[in-house]
This record gives C-alpha cells, structure tokens and sequence, in this order.
C-alpha cells in the first residue's frame, strides 16, 4: 500500500524514537561493559562466539539480554495487540515502559551494571516493536540495518527507472539521521554526565509519551 498519506507528527516521532535508540546503544558500548542494546545481531554473533570458546558466563548474561529484548517486544505486543500503527492505540502506554525500563537501567548500573542493561534492552525491545508497520512501510526505531537496504533498494530501483516513494525514502532516512544523531549526542554528553547520560533517553521517552496522551485525548474530545 502506497504511503499516500503521512503525517509530519508520524515522521517527527520515528526520528526521535531513532534518536532514542540511538543514544542508548551508544551508552551501552561506551559505559561499564561496552555492549550493544538496541539491535541483537551483534550480540547474536558474540553469543556465538562466547558458545564456541565455552565462556559461559559470557554466554548466559547474552542469553539473557537476548531474552530481555524478547520480552520487551512481547509486552508490546500484548499492550497493543498489533505492530501495525493505528492512532486510536494507546502508545503511551508502551512509552512509558520504555521510560521506566531505561530509569531502572540508569539506576543500578553503577552497582549492578549486567543486571541494569537487561533493563535497557528490555526498553529497546518494547519501542522497537511498538510499531512496526504504517500503510506497507516497514519502521524499526532500534536499529537501521533494514533502513539501509530499504533505502539501497530505492536506489536500484531509480536507477532501473522503476517509481519509488518520495515518503517512504524521507522515512527511512529520518530513522537513519535520527539513530545517528542520538548517538552523536550521548558521546558528546557522556564525559560530562557520565552514567547520569542515560537520563537523556528516559526524559526523551517521558516526553515522547507526555506528547501523545496529549494528541490522543485531544483527538478524542474533537470526536466527540
């Protein structure tokens, strides 16, 4: 289904989920253990690895941010009963699992910092699966690994001179700029905040969350 219709709120909140992601991710390479968060390719492959060498310790602390992602998607999955966007949702809900998740992480990382990232990607795991659909287009906030052959296949087919979907371009580049962005912020910020950088995201996600109980309850009392 083409993307005849979308929204510039729509686009501006994937960007600032990216941005989220973006600097969680990077938080969690450069803090106390230098491990991915948002995405769990990488962290498929070490488990791989850390299986092959019997580290297994190594092995059941990936298990279980693997598991954690899991089931962070799992809830939103029960919450919103479908990845497919629909305004009348309430994401909010979602949204703020996301905050806490990423407050409990910024909590007990200085003294628990394994346990504090299953938080985190549990965060990760919950916005990454919130939505994943919109009128045919695929959109993933946590990693851009399908935004790039997304957008390397929109290339292939201008240059085949097949149409390609002015939106669905703009869409994939804003995650792509917004998960770099967000990961150029938390460098910045991390020498100065330290762990207290994680912060950041959770009053992203708060406000993020705090913006659309507002839309929502607007649209709501304008249908009445």
């Amino acid at each position: 289904m083409p993307l005849q219709h979308l929204p510039i709120w729509i686009q501006l909140g994937a960007f600032m989920l990216a941005i989220n992601a973006g600097m969680v991710n990077v938080l969690g390479l450069i803090t106390t253990l230098h491990q991915t968060i948002s995405h769990m390719t990488g962290n498929a492959s070490l488990l791989a690895q850390a299986l092959a060498l019997q580290h297994f310790d190594v092995v059941i602390f990936l298990v279980l941010v693997i598991l954690s992602f899991v089931l962070g998607s799992s809830y939103s999955g029960y919450i919103l009963g479908s990845s497919h966007f629909e305004f009348g949702r309430r994401y909010g809900i979602p949204l703020s699992l996301v905050t806490l998740f990423i407050l409990l992480c910024w909590i007990f990382i200085p003294y628990h910092p394994h346990y504090a990232l299953l938080w985190a990607s549990a965060a990760m795991g919950v916005q990454n699966a919130m939505v994943s659909h919109y009128q045919g287009a695929i959109i993933r906030t946590t990693h851009v690994s399908g935004v790039l052959t997304d957008l390397g296949l929109a290339i292939g087919h201008l240059l085949k001179g097949l149409p390609v979907e002015k939106r669905r371009i703009m869409l994939h580049v804003l995650i792509l700029t917004g998960f770099i962005l967000g990961g150029i912020i938390a460098t910045l910020v991390y020498p100065y905040l330290q762990l207290n950088a994680f912060l950041l995201p959770a009053i992203l996600s708060f406000t993020l969350c705090v913006v659309y109980w507002w839309i929502y309850f607007q649209n709501s009392c304008a249908q009445k």
